[in-house]
């Protein structure tokens, strides 16, 4: 399953949905409104100010429109994007409190993968089975 929400690219709707991901949205992009990873493009989403480098666009759109966030699973403190959780679990004590605890009972500390939060709609997936 993954999960997909409506193109909010004003200059030219185009009525599609988009898979929550920058890659996807970045493609999107490209393919169905013409907006090249070399072009510097203000963001069209409605009342939105923002321009910058496609690829950062993406990155843009990914977190701030389509909500996306990352969820520390320690303390569950939630970020837009994953350079911020990563930052962000340097200090986490949770984090910290359990990595010295299984230091000092000799086991290795398997950290927990983030919760990567979506809102949108559920779909199939491409290619599952």
């Amino acid at each position: 399953m993954t999960c997909v929400r409506a193109c909010g690219w004003t200059d030219q709707p185009c009525g599609l949905f988009v898979e929550m991901n920058k890659s996807r949205v970045v493609h999107h992009l490209l393919h169905w409104h013409g907006v090249k990873s070399t072009d510097t493009a203000p963001c069209k989403f409605e009342d939105c100010p923002k321009s910058g480098a496609m690829l950062s666009l993406g990155r843009h759109i990914e977190g701030v429109h389509y909500t996306t966030s990352y969820e520390c699973p320690y303390c569950s403190k939630r970020w837009s994007r994953t350079d911020s959780l990563d930052r962000h679990q340097e200090k986490c004590e949770p984090l910290l409190d359990n990595k010295a605890r299984a230091e000092k009972e000799c086991r290795t500390f398997y950290p927990k993968d983030p919760k990567k939060l979506v809102y949108g709609y559920i779909v199939p997936a491409r290619n599952a089975t």
